[in-house]
């Protein structure tokens, strides 16, 4: 075939052979092949964002928060898909989105603030509370916080954005990896901070659905982006169980064998928690605004004693109209004995074992007059122990004894209150609420003696209001005014009001925080666990010292009911929320120095008191698996790992490489169009004949089962004008690489799955067989 044979080249570049192929979204099967590569994605994408979602799991106590979060989050990725099928511009899509996520979150935490189905201006307000009630207790939180506080919100708000970034990056900006970063910055952000729940599971469930979406968004965007893959329907279907099971081969493989790699589970170079392994840490501040009621089922420590009693951590005297704070105070080094024993009382001995309490304050019943065998710093004013050094670890152990008073109702009506340690007991704010100082004063109109009004405020609070854990979130600036409106709270707000409102009579009062007795369980010990966490006021008289109410529906001090007239109540352990009576332990606990035995300084002891499981030391692997793997599945693991990043790797590489060839000239790019369709025919077996010009080649390899003739021939002539005349221009140089990707996607279609798997990993292969 002489070169003078060639057609025109202009003509062939300006006029379309009648037998090329169309463009995928041109026909109705590439309008499919569009269609499912773009369900499939997005469904990749959901996914994915729902295994981040399970992944806050290690942030929050209990799993109330997944449903909602759910909701909204599927919801942004439901509306970011129909936009598309509306062929929406980003300009609109984004602050539509934006608009749907807002009613999302108004209708899942705000419902009450809704106009209809819409959310007002009140909804608006009581997110921004809440945002900013999380950012003044970001610094002191530790996970796992509440599932009921203003976290959840900013949570689901932050998974659903990410949601949305990651369906931009995807189908709007074409990315692959890109599409996953948003989601990935928030699960690596929940596993900074969060606990050690479920750490390998999540873990690698996440893993492999980013891997999966990964590769299905490649498959997706094949023809739109080059891709490695390929394009067409037949394509994506066919590929997809591969990438999927790749995906979580490498997933499974990493999480079993990440915990069995040396180092394992040593201290982390950097620790994110910075509190000595526990999980919890009691916050001091009682903020009548909190949403931060914790729930959770984490046991916090546990104690033996005779009798059941609140473990008081310490009292807040320091009011700003919205908060209780700790005041400045005096501290002491103190050991053994401390504070005397006052007439009517008796001593309670508690050891305290430390399972997950984080901080430094030690928990024990009001009020603490010696410690066995260690040091620790005393502060008089609030009744507090603070743990030396790197305060409480755990597995520690203490003993304390308390001296509890034995309070007659008598004694207290008969009582004065006119001189309170600490300076002055009965400050407000200047904007104190008129209306709350006018309640007070309506409630204990009948009363004339401290304690007469001090009972009138608690059998106000436990009679006039309900105690709620779901009550709505930042109802304003002054929660003080709205807890008295809705009469809906919990222990936070009932035992803040109450001494604010008592104050406002010129009663000196203040916040007890700490923890209500906790689960008699078989061994014996008061188990306390996050749900236990409680707030009580504590009002002064002169005869007797502070002494504690109990306003708070459901809560009942022991030990208190022949004054207070509150039978000895806590949380049920059920998650119910509802009360359940306090019970006293079986077997009784050492008194006086016989109970020093068992007593550690409190930074030292790792002994584990009878029927508790003792934590595992740092380095110990606990799956009991160790030492014991085999060295070929150590081997498969690794080879697994490799392969899948091989393939994923490849046709990057691939593809960088030929975005270096894009400065060619027009014959050049024609010229190299046509190599590519060799390679790619040599898959199939027709390579090209040594003496064989490009058209008698298309001839021969024309008449093969599949092959489009007429295509090869406007293929050959636009390179035979190339290679033997230098006859090429822009257009005739794109028109040959259309040609070209359409024989390798021909090519693509005809070989089976086994040669498509192996392009995925011989170079060769990949480089012939990529668009």
């Amino acid at each position: 075939m002489s070169p003078t044979n060639a057609r025109p080249v202009a003509d062939e570049a300006t006029t379309a052979s009648p037998l090329s192929a169309p463009t995928a979204a041109a026909t109705p099967n590439g309008t499919r092949s569009a269609f499912t590569g773009s369900l499939l994605a997005s469904l990749a994408l959901a996914l994915l964002s729902t295994v981040t979602a399970i992944g806050f799991c290690r942030v929050f106590a209990g799993w109330q928060f997944l449903g909602p979060m759910l909701t909204v989050v599927l919801g942004v990725h439901l509306c970011c898909a129909l936009l598309r099928m509306l062929a929406a511009p980003a300009y609109i899509a984004i602050p539509a989105t934006l608009a749907v996520l807002f009613v999302l979150l108004a209708w899942k935490y705000y419902p009450d603030t809704m106009t209809g189905p819409l959310p007002g201006s009140l909804t608006w307000s009581q997110l921004l509370s809440d945002l900013r009630l999380v950012r003044e207790q970001f610094p002191s939180a530790v996970a796992p916080v509440s599932t009921l506080s203003g976290f959840a919100v900013l949570a689901t708000a932050a998974t659903a954005l990410a949601a949305m970034l990651s369906d931009a990056f995807a189908f709007r900006a074409y990315g692959r990896a890109e599409a996953v970063v948003p989601t990935a910055v928030l699960f690596l952000f929940a596993a900074a901070l969060g606990a050690d729940r479920d750490r390998v599971a999540v873990t690698a469930a996440w893993l492999a659905c980013a891997l999966a979406a990964v590769a299905i968004l490649r498959l997706t965007h094949a023809r739109a982006e080059h891709s490695w893959i390929g394009s067409s329907r037949r394509a994506i279907i066919t590929a997809l169980p591969v990438a999927v099971v790749l995906a979580g081969c490498a997933a499974a493989s990493g999480a079993w064998f990440g915990p069995r790699l040396p180092g394992a589970h040593e201290k982390g170079l950097i620790d994110t928690s910075q509190h000595n392994d526990v999980t919890q840490v009691l916050s001091p501040l009682v903020d009548i605004r909190s949403r931060l009621v914790d729930l959770s089922d984490t046991e916090l420590f546990t104690v033996a004693a005779s009798e059941p009693n609140y473990w008081r951590v310490t009292g807040l005297s320091l009011f700003d109209g919205s908060t209780w704070k700790l005041p400045d105070g005096d501290i002491a080094a103190v050991s053994g004995g401390f504070a005397g024993t006052p007439s009517g009382s008796h001593e309670v001995v508690q050891q305290i074992h430390i399972a997950g309490l984080a901080g430094s304050l030690l928990p024990a019943a009001y009020s603490p007059v010696r410690i066995e065998d260690g040091s620790v710093y005393w502060v008089r004013d609030t009744g507090t122990l603070v743990v030396p050094n790197d305060g409480l670890r755990r597995a520690a152990n203490y003993t304390v004894v308390s001296a509890v008073l034995d309070i007659d109702a008598n004694e207290l009506n008969a009582s004065t209150s006119l001189s309170p340690p600490g300076g002055s007991m009965t400050g407000l704010p200047v904007d104190f609420p008129l209306s709350a100082a006018q309640a007070a004063t309506e409630v204990t109109a009948g009363a004339t003696t401290v304690y007469g009004k001090a009972l009138a405020l608690q059998n106000w609070f436990r009679t006039q209001f309900t105690y709620d854990l779901t009550v709505q979130r930042g109802h304003s600036d002054d929660a003080l005014v709205n807890f008295l409106r809705t009469r809906r709270g919990y222990c936070e707000q009932f035992s803040g009001a109450f001494a604010a409102m008592a104050r406002s009579l010129g009663i000196p009062a203040r916040v007890a925080v700490g923890f209500t007795s906790g689960d008699v369980q078989a061994d014996g010990r008061y188990h306390v666990f996050g749900r236990n966490a409680h707030a009580w006021p504590e009002v002064w008289f002169d005869s007797v010292g502070w002494v504690a109410f109990e306003p708070t529906p459901g809560r009942g001090q022991p030990g208190n009911q022949q004054y207070t007239g509150v039978e000895p109540q806590q949380v049920s352990s059920d998650g119910s929320g509802l009360p359940t009576p306090v019970t006293a332990p079986t077997p009784t606990a050492p008194t006086g120095s016989d109970a020093a035995t068992t007593t550690t300084t409190p930074a030292a002891s790792t002994s584990v008191p009878a029927g508790t499981t003792p934590p595992p030391t740092p380095g110990e692997n606990t799956s009991g698996a160790a030492g014991g793997t085999p060295p070929w599945i150590m081997l498969l693991g690794l080879g697994v790992m490799t392969a899948a990043l091989w393939a994923l790797a490849l046709p990057h590489v691939l593809r960088r490489r030929r975005a270096g060839h894009a400065d060619l000239s027009p014959v050049q790019q024609t010229t190299r169009s046509w190599q590519r369709a060799t390679r790619a025919l040599a898959v199939l077996g027709l390579a090209p004949l040594p003496q064989e010009t490009p058209l008698e080649h298309a001839e021969r390899v024309g008449r093969a089962e599949g092959l489009d003739p007429r295509m090869l021939h406007e293929l050959a002539d636009v390179a035979t004008a190339a290679e033997y005349g230098d006859l090429a221009d822009a257009q005739s140089a794109q028109r040959s690489v259309e040609l070209a990707d359409q024989v390798v996607q021909t090519v693509r279609d005809l070989i089976g799955s086994g040669d498509r798997i192996k392009s995925w990993f011989d170079p060769r292969l990949a480089v012939a067989l990529l668009p």
